[in-house]
């Protein structure tokens, strides 16, 4: 007679009971709610302040919740929260963020056990997908552009002298030297000193710089990774919950923005690079000279946001880099809408040495190749505080102080794709995704029922276990849920029965052979185990390989096929046996309804 040990029931609990506990905020649903954010250094009316406001509009609240982030408001409705979205945003601070997002309705008793529902990705929640390509190209131009300044002072020091160093291309660059002999020791200390350059000697003592291939790549690659980091950054100063932000390729970057319906201000702040720069103003250069082309040596022709024409010096004195911090204000004199920055220590000495060495000069603040403002230096500037003028709202200059505070893009980026859900279509897509996985269960349930009988039953109930266990994995991962990965589900509901069909049909061959119903039983699982095993771990192999090198919605099929054999294979073996012998008992049983 077979007798389960106790140690495997035990084992069957530590799975069963935290999968049910974990499952359980994803039958709560969710409600529609509007969160209230402000960046640091933005006071926000209290919270029983804006309840008054909704309860004087006649919004209906069901609930409130805040943190040291700000404050969430739940509504009964899309409608009442469309409304509350409308009048939080006419009544709190420009620079306050009011966003639109869905929210779970559980208990709060669950979610401070660490309960939460498995988050919903853009096709079934709703909300912008953006592909951006970043011009790596760029990176390399600006990189050469900044050296071409470097190289004429590394020369200088070497008592190497040239004649002129020019960009001939977007990325190489040519140094002019004085005759052969003094280029030649040019291109042995230049390429010692500056190893990412292939240096060539060309024709008429001419260096031909570029940067290499390796280098190029490691380049291109960083400036991707920090772009990533950058958007990342951009977006939690947002307000959007779960976004999905990931590598793409050699150039892209793909952007799942859940819940976000402002989609021309995503894209905005997204997008921009925010490369702040601080030049000199060339006054006394010839504007109608320098509208013709004819420009002073190292200035250039910049232009306004306004449209203005200024000719400043090429050199960048200081850039975003040096920010601390970055906030969106109004100007108590002016009543201008501004952007006060203040700068880390480099930068703070950096800023108080240019300020003092130019007294009555005018001072060019960029902001990605534009002007914003050029005011004239009054007095040295030590405390490493700035203001920059010349937004035409509040709107604008809390926009740009959020791309300010979040850093500045490595290179350009362009939008190649762009996609809106809707809300609508995301719920369709949800009870669409419900109704798919009811009627898999359905239909199986009925199968394994009829053709196995109380076997059946027990195979059921493993499948349910084995659904919830996926929906806890994926919550307690904090895993993203998609249409693909609902199709994983399904596909996972009927897969897991195999293992089960295969135990159950050894048993009856085992029956078939004389065997007594324990011994029929413990052989079955036995001798049906090594191959349960064999057919998941190809199937487990095939989802890793589909989670590696897919993208999107592959990766979400993936992720669920992969939970789902693991959790598929302990409910489909331990489980069953386990359940079946607890039926079983001691009794001494003479035949099996199987």
């Amino acid at each position: 007679m077979t007798r389960y040990p106790w140690w495997k029931y035990l084992i069957i609990l530590a799975v069963v009971l935290p999968s049910l506990f974990y499952a359980l905020p994803n039958f709560y649903g969710w409600h529609s709610a509007v969160e209230v954010r402000a960046p640091a250094g933005t006071l926000l009316p209290p919270v029983a302040t804006m309840q008054d406001w909704l309860q004087v509009a006649k919004i209906p609240v069901t609930r409130v919740n805040s943190d040291e982030k700000g404050s969430t408001f739940f509504f009964p409705n899309d409608d009442a929260q469309g409304l509350a979205e409308t009048l939080l945003q006419r009544k709190l601070p420009t620079n306050a963020q009011v966003v639109l997002s869905q929210m779970s309705a559980e208990p709060d008793w669950l979610s401070s056990l660490g309960g939460k529902p498995v988050n919903l990705g853009l096709d079934l929640r709703g909300g912008v997908y953006l592909l951006l390509r970043v011009d790596t190209d760029a990176v390399i131009k600006h990189a050469l552009e900044q050296d071409s300044g470097n190289l004429r002072t590394f020369l200088r020091h070497q008592n190497l002298q040239y004649l002129a160093v020019n960009m001939t291309g977007p990325q190489s660059l040519a140094i002019e030297m004085e005759n052969a002999a003094v280029a030649a020791q040019a291109q042995k200390a230049i390429a010692g000193h500056y190893p990412d350059y292939a240096i060539t000697l060309q024709p008429n003592a001419v260096l031909g710089v570029s940067i290499t291939p390796d280098a190029a790549k490691k380049m291109k690659d960083d400036a991707l990774q920090q772009a990533i980091v950058v958007i990342r950054n951009r977006i939690d100063e947002l307000g959007v919950s779960e976004p999905v932000i990931q590598r793409q390729g050699a150039e892209h970057i793909a952007v799942q923005l859940p819940g976000v319906q402002d989609t021309q201000r995503a894209k905005s702040i997204i997008g921009s690079t925010a490369q702040l720069e601080f030049k000199m103003v060339d006054d006394q250069a010839n504007m109608a000279a320098a509208l013709k082309g004819d420009l002073p040596p190292g200035t250039a022709l910049f232009y306004g946001v306004h449209g203005a024409p200024y000719v400043l010096y090429t050199d960048t004195v200081l850039t975003g880099r040096y920010l601390s911090n970055a906030s969106a204000g109004v100007d108590n004199n002016s009543g201008q809408s501004i952007v006060n920055v203040s700068f880390n220590n480099v930068g703070t000495r950096i800023f108080g040495d240019l300020t003092t060495k130019n007294v009555g000069k005018r001072m060019a603040i960029l902001l990605d190749n534009k002007v914003v403002t050029a005011p004239v230096i009054r007095e040295a500037i030590t405390g490493g505080r700035a203001q920059i003028t010349g937004f035409s709202s509040l709107k604008d200059a809390s926009n740009a102080a959020i791309e300010l505070r979040a850093g500045a893009l490595p290179a350009p980026v362009h939008i190649s794709e762009e996609r809106t859900v809707g809300p609508t279509l995301g719920q369709d897509s949800i009870h669409d995704g419900v109704m798919a996985v009811v009627f898999g269960m359905v239909f199986v349930v009925l199968f394994m029922t009829v053709y196995y009988r109380a076997f059946g039953l027990i195979a059921d109930l493993a499948i349910l276990v084995n659904i919830l266990a996926i929906l806890a994995v994926l919550s307690l991962m904090g895993g993203t849920l998609t249409l693909p990965g609902i199709a994983g589900i399904v596909l996972k509901i009927g897969l897991a029965v195999d293992a089960n069909v295969l135990v159950f049909e050894r048993i009856r061959e085992e029956l078939r052979h004389g065997m007594s119903t324990r011994a029929a039983i413990d052989a079955g699982f036995k001798k049906a185990f090594a191959t349960i095993v064999d057919s998941n771990v190809t199937v487990l192999i095939a989802a890793l390989v589909l989670f590696q090198f897919g993208t999107g919605a592959i990766k979400g099929f993936a992720l669920v096929l992969t939970i789902g054999v693991i959790t598929s294979m302990f409910t489909a073996t331990m489980m069953s046996r386990g359940i079946i012998e607890l039926a079983l008992g001691k009794r001494r049983v003479q035949k099996l309804y199987i």
